[in-house]
């Protein structure tokens, strides 16, 4: 049932936007957006949290909706508000994350040449459009609910891969009488009950199946009946750096590997007669191997390949598919269940074998990170089971995407196919908003810190009690690394000059600690997960032998 009211296109926004159960939007206010903030400061229920940069605004909306599942949502203005936050808009569409960026554009953006206005872009909804999976320019207040519903209703009942609306900025203050559409939320991707048929009967007459879970296991709540399903078939389950948090880790089926390496797990791989993929893109990340002579080969997967996923491009993709059901991962997986649950099963358990592979990666784990391990050992013990880490592009965040256990969904973050150095912060940020009962920590490089600072004047400003560690070696450790071993040790631009963390943090009125051993830092976070204000915690590291 649709809801009509006369309403300026700024009141459009705002009011759909309520309707749809948005309660936070994050942005930086411009001239081409103050419409929709008067609109905002007029109104109740929404609450607006004030970035220092875009991209830092566009990463804090992708936090939320990594912990909430819901959309994140981003106002920005004309121009270098958009080319801003094109890459926290690049990250949603390479993790599948509903992230949803509003922006205003100049009027009469169509025409080719250009007339030198405030914020003129070439062509915005062209750059926009080449990193999203839903985009859309409108042309008149009456477009704008319905707009978003469109954005909302593939957000939430498809893949999401990012959405971008644009509106031009003198729409935002015209009036028209307008229609809000009901959002229905019901799941509408169905298995086919042949493929579903298909799948079973590769499962029954497998004596080693595997399942890979990716992240689209948790984004269609599909957790639960995937652990059934894994004990049914006494089968290991394999996440990755993105899906490590589908299962709990001490259950003795989950296998965590963040990259594959060969050894146990490409052997047990090959041991295995059927592959159960459920929302994964089985991409190269997730499934290359390094060898020991520095070569590149793939996980070797077996021919009977059954992949569940909602986007029908990903299927067979990558790897042949025997079996392919389009469909949401719940919804196939309480079917598939339903399937295998009185038939026969001629399934051989693996739990020694599974318990190799997780003591291999374990131990490889801790012989390339060395001694610094120590320390995410105190993390993990300072920190309660339902705390969210954030996990930036550095050294021991790419560690801990595979070493820490996590025990629910949507606690462990780290957006590791893009790679955008210096999301830590502002991702822990949102969410952080969306989840407030929970402990939130972000871990962060002391280089990729220093792109989104700022943002700790957004943790101050808005009261955001998130805890920073910055693990501090003065130095881009995974470049120089590279630099080490493929350029013979020609160091270049990798060394850095390290501010006082501490000082830095108390200047923007923030609580500053230092942590100076694996104990120091168990304590500080003890301590820091108790307050009501953000804390940053500076560790310092051994240096490397260059």
């Amino acid at each position: 049932m649709n809801t009509r009211s006369y309403l300026t296109g700024a009141e459009a926004v705002i009011s759909t936007l309520r309707a749809y159960g948005v309660d936070t939007i994050f942005g930086i206010p411009g001239v081409h957006t103050l419409p929709l903030y008067d609109v905002i400061y007029q109104g109740q229920g929404l609450r607006h949290v004030l970035a220092r940069h875009e991209q830092g605004a566009g990463f804090m909306a992708d936090g939320y909706a990594r912990a909430s599942g819901k959309p994140g949502v981003v106002c920005t203005i004309t121009g270098p508000g958009a080319t801003n936050v094109a890459t926290p808009l690049a990250d949603a569409y390479a993790d599948s994350i509903p992230l949803l960026v509003i922006s205003t554009c100049l009027p009469g953006t169509s025409q080719e040449r250009s007339r030198g206005q405030l914020h003129e872009l070439k062509n915005q909804l062209g750059a926009m459009e080449s990193l999203v999976g839903w985009a859309r320019s409108i042309e008149s207040v009456e477009e704008i609910p319905h707009a978003l519903h469109d954005a909302f209703h593939i957000m939430q009942t498809g893949r999401p891969q990012g959405a971008y609306l644009q509106i031009p900025l003198n729409l935002l203050t015209a009036a028209a009488e307008v229609d809000i559409p009901t959002l229905v939320r019901e799941k509408t991707a169905h298995p086919s009950q042949e493929a579903i048929d298909a799948a079973a009967h590769l499962l029954r007459a497998s004596h080693y199946p595997l399942i890979i879970a990716g992240a689209g296991v948790t984004a269609a709540g599909a957790n639960e009946p995937l652990r059934y399903l894994a004990e049914l078939l006494q089968a290991p389950v394999l996440l990755g750096g993105k899906s490590h948090d589908v299962l709990p880790s001490d259950h003795p089926l989950v296998i965590s590997a963040r990259g594959y390496t060969p050894g146990a797990l490409q052997a047990l791989a090959e041991h295995s007669d059927v592959a159960l993929v459920v929302g994964s893109k089985l991409g190269l990340q997730r499934t290359s191997i390094t060898t020991q002579d520095g070569k590149g080969t793939r996980l070797p997967l077996p021919q009977n390949l059954i992949h569940i996923d909602i986007d029908p491009g990903e299927i067979g993709h990558h790897y042949p598919a025997s079996v392919g059901v389009v469909a949401d991962a719940q919804l196939a997986l309480v079917a598939l269940l339903d399937a295998l649950q009185n038939a026969p099963l001629n399934v051989t358990p693996r739990m020694e074998e599974i318990a190799q592979v997780r003591g291999d990666l374990r131990q490889r784990t801790r012989r390339r990170y060395g001694e610094a391990m120590a320390l995410l050992d105190s993390l993990r013990q300072g920190l309660p089971p339902e705390s969210i880490v954030v996990a930036d592009m550095t050294m021991l965040g790419y560690a801990s995407s595979q070493y820490l256990p996590f025990y629910e969904p949507r606690t462990c973050i780290h957006p590791s196919e893009l790679c955008s150095i210096g999301c830590g912060l502002p991702l822990a940020l949102g969410a952080k908003v969306a989840a407030p009962e929970r402990p939130v920590i972000a871990l962060c490089g002391d280089g990729g810190f220093l792109l989104n600072a700022g943002e700790l004047a957004t943790a101050s400003q808005e009261k955001i009690p998130v805890v920073t560690v910055i693990f501090n070696d003065s130095t881009y450790t995974a470049v120089k690394s590279d630099q080490r071993h493929r350029f013979d040790r020609r160091y270049i631009a990798t060394d850095l000059t390290s501010p006082d963390y501490v000082a830095l943090a108390r200047s923007f009125h923030i609580q500053g600690k230092r942590a100076e051993s694996p104990e120091m830092l168990y304590d500080a976070i003890r301590e820091a997960i108790n307050q009501t204000e953000p804390v940053l915690i500076e560790v310092p590291l051994p240096p490397w032998s260059w």
